[in-house]
């Protein structure tokens, strides 16, 4: 039992850093832009069928498949808040519910999109998968999950990195913090807006490709993952960089070790009952900022 535990709770963690990295990149556009944007599962869809694309002419491989996704879909997120976001922003601010609206109609375009290129078939990322597994002692890590959860960290520390000590980093942050402020102080708003939306959607993307090998890749995909990242930034707390990543590993964890109690399947309704306990409880996230009564 408790290696099992053990067990579960490891593969737990590899999920998580995947969790971490969609709920980073959402929250990091939410932060800067105040975009809920409905189409962040679809850039993760991107970057799955880029993949599935570079595997099919035998192109790529387990990790390299990732900067391609990355470049491919960091350009659709360039285009897509220059094009549809760009005409939302009043005053250095993105309209709020247009922004939303606009990205639920941009998911139903996208993967509609996807549909009609690819057909409804389930796709596999062929022959790339890492071989091989670590064992530690009767606990075994399978090599491609150990790749997702790698990948995941290197991308969420160097997107922490990059926002903590650069220039742009902190371009960033102030127009989080107040865009009037900073746009007064020479920063360019619209020019950062689009920066967030590319690098978000870069990450989503990123994580598509990522895990593509081990899942399958279908039009209707980015739904899921959708909904997964916006459990985990309502877990860790809505505009909070760290709580996304520590919720993120929480529900990683707390689903898969579901799997020894509950029946094959039900582990699927752990994380909403996570998100609906932390409503409850702390409405701002575990660490998130409560926010001030009227």
């Amino acid at each position: 039992m408790i290696l099992d535990i053990l067990t579960y709770a490891v593969l737990g963690i590899m999920t998580g850093g995947l969790y971490a990295l969609l709920g980073l990149s959402l929250n990091l556009i939410f932060g800067v832009m105040r975009v809920i944007n409905v189409a962040h599962g679809e850039m993760l869809t991107l970057g799955a069928y880029t993949a599935v694309l570079l595997a099919t002419v035998g192109i790529g491989g387990p990790l390299l498949s990732v900067v391609p996704a990355i470049l491919v879909v960091t350009l659709a997120g360039l285009i897509i808040a220059r094009v549809l976001i760009r005409p939302l922003t009043v005053d250095g601010r993105v309209h709020e519910q247009r922004g939303m609206v606009m990205s639920l109609g941009l998911s139903l375009f996208l993967s509609n999109a996807v549909l009609a290129i690819f057909g409804p078939d389930y796709q596999r990322v062929p022959g790339l998968m890492v071989r091989g597994a670590i064992e530690i002692g009767d606990l075994v890590l399978e090599g491609q999950r150990l790749v997702i959860l790698g990948g995941s960290l290197v991308l969420a520390t160097a997107l922490m990195l990059f926002l903590r000590f650069t220039l742009l980093g902190l371009a960033m942050r102030a127009v989080a913090e107040n865009p009037e402020a900073a746009q007064a102080n020479g920063v360019s708003v619209p020019r950062i807006h689009l920066i967030t939306f590319g690098l978000g959607s870069a990450l989503a993307g990123a994580a598509g490709a990522l895990i593509t090998p081990v899942t399958y890749a279908f039009p209707a995909m980015g739904f899921t993952y959708t909904m997964y990242a916006f459990i985990t930034v309502i877990i860790g707390g809505l505009g909070s960089v760290w709580g996304a990543v520590l919720a993120g590993f929480l529900l990683g964890i707390a689903e898969s070790l579901s799997v020894i109690w509950l029946t094959t399947g039900y582990n699927a309704i752990v994380g909403p009952a996570l998100m609906l306990l932390t409503l409850v409880l702390r409405p701002q996230g575990l660490l998130g900022q409560r926010l001030a009564r009227a």
